[in-house]
């Protein structure tokens, strides 16, 4: 097997709690390290840090992380060694994945007042805060070459939603209830992220729509339908990248990780269908890029934007070339899909043409 050829980062965020958005991503790195990838889990929810609390993630001692991070950066003005803030957690799988955690903090008697005493504002207007994650990035490549980074990120608007969902980020996962207090939460996130494609940052940030939490019941009155037309319309989701129903189990409470310990529950299987999705979106990994030229695109004629479609679509062959120079399977495929996708409906007469 062979992995991705860099490291590809997915920030998990939820305006509000209670959607599970934690657990899903604690769930999609086990599953990744048992498919024999490397991956670094970061825990950004400074007010309610939870990654360490899973067992099979937990560090024999209190270890330092984020926020003792940067209170030494603030202290002496030089990038610390990220070595010493991250510590790996015990092997998944037997095809030599590797799973580590770059915790939020010690969470001892200082670290409330630490975490208190980070101005992330002056952090990044005055002390070069910015820089310090640029650092912070180059050296989980150096020292730990991961193939995924999952960070975990706070609910709501606070001061490190931009450096999670934006500044660090290659996609975004958005989990919510698809109901209106979430919707017009989520309406400025997703505007600031998009924004970066034009301005800031200059780099395009997919995002992934997942509804969670959602009621496991009969919905005689379309319900659920509505506010997900709702969300796609105010949104403009294309389409959703997962649906999460409530699940029901005591295993819950012991915060068991269900694509590995009970990876034939419905959970886990909404958790694969996600990564499934996931892995599409990043062409530098070999599952991903099959799965992605596995999937025929279909575009229609009458589609104002089936030339930006087509050309997207042709880059990705490209990209994949890239990546898999001296891989014969996938350099058939891309062959194969070079011959053409498929064009839905009938091309325009003379007449619409004119």
């Amino acid at each position: 097997m062979r992995g991705p050829t860099s490291v590809y980062t997915i920030t998990f965020y939820s305006f509000k709690g209670g959607v599970g958005r934690t657990l899903a991503l604690v769930n999609i790195g086990a599953e990744l390290a048992r498919r024999g990838r490397k991956v670094l889990l970061v825990d950004f929810d400074l007010e309610a840090p939870g990654l360490e609390t899973f067992a099979r993630l937990r560090p024999p001692k209190p270890h330092p992380g984020i926020v003792e991070f940067v209170t030494e950066y603030e202290r002496t003005m030089q990038a610390p060694d990220v070595r010493e803030y991250i510590y790996e957690a015990p092997a998944v799988g037997k095809k030599g994945g590797r799973l580590w955690v770059m915790p939020a903090g010690r969470r001892d008697a200082n670290y409330q007042a630490a975490l208190i005493n980070i101005d992330w504002n002056r952090l990044y207007g005055e002390r070069d805060g910015f820089l310090l994650f640029e650092d912070t990035k180059a050296q989980w490549k150096q020292e730990f070459q991961p193939d995924y980074v999952l960070i975990d990120s706070r609910t709501g608007h606070t001061d490190v939603e931009g450096i999670c969902t934006r500044q660090l980020a290659d996609s975004v996962v958005l989990m919510f209830m698809p109901n209106e207090q979430n919707l017009i939460g989520l309406e400025g996130v997703c505007r600031a992220i998009r924004i970066e494609e034009t301005e800031g940052l200059k780099k395009s940030i997919r995002l992934h729509f997942v509804a969670a939490n959602v009621p496991d019941l009969d919905d005689e009155d379309r319900i659920l339908h509505r506010q997900i037309q709702a969300f796609r319309k105010r949104l403009d989701i294309k389409a959703f990248s997962g649906v999460i129903r409530r699940y029901e189990n005591m295993n819950l409470l012991d915060q068991s990780v269900f694509t590995l310990d009970h990876p034939h529950t419905r959970l886990a299987h909404s958790y694969r269908r996600l990564l499934r999705t996931l892995l599409m979106d990043n062409l530098a990994d070999r599952d991903g890029a099959l799965l992605f030229l596995h999937t025929s695109p279909e575009f229609h004629w009458s589609d104002p934007e089936r030339g930006i479609a087509e050309l997207k679509y042709k880059n990705s062959l490209h990209e994949i070339a890239r990546h898999f120079n001296d891989d014969v399977e996938i350099l058939h495929m891309i062959q194969c899909k070079r011959i053409g996708p498929a064009i839905l409906g009938d091309p325009p007469t003379r007449m619409e043409d004119s």
